[in-house]
């Protein structure tokens, strides 16, 4: 199975904002919350790649999807931490993409030997 790209989990979570009140601490917070959300659905999706769970990476990558929305909607988002967790699931989902491309081919072919197959053992059956 095709090793897929390691995550930057230290770089995900630090915060780039200066953290001076209450309110701006709050806003830290949350979008750290967020960016480790993300993060961790992220994990998730490698994993369920990985075990071969095509149900749960279905699901995780509507995950992905609605927290990615979440994310770019949020007026006080940090753009440089959003971009990196980005760019990680966007190097994943290339490598699944390429790794679905890869089972798909090879169903494919396993499909058109069992094809031949049927009609080897008919022409077999013909003949008998």
């Amino acid at each position: 199975m095709m090793q897929l790209c390691s995550t930057k989990s230290a770089s995900c979570c630090e915060k780039s904002r200066p953290v001076g009140t209450a309110s701006a601490k709050r806003e830290d917070s949350d979008m750290a919350n967020a960016v480790e959300q993300l993060q961790h659905t992220h994990n998730s999706l490698i994993d369920a790649v990985k075990a071969g769970d095509w149900q749960q990476v279905g699901e995780l990558d509507r995950l992905c999807r609605d927290q990615v929305r979440q994310a770019m909607e949020d007026p006080q988002r940090d753009d440089q931490q959003v971009a990196v967790v980005l760019e990680d699931l966007s190097e994943t989902y290339r490598e699944v993409v390429a790794l679905c491309q890869a089972v798909q081919g090879k169903l494919a072919e396993e499909l058109q030997d069992l094809q031949r197959g049927r009609q080897g053992a008919k022409v077999y059956q013909m003949f008998r």
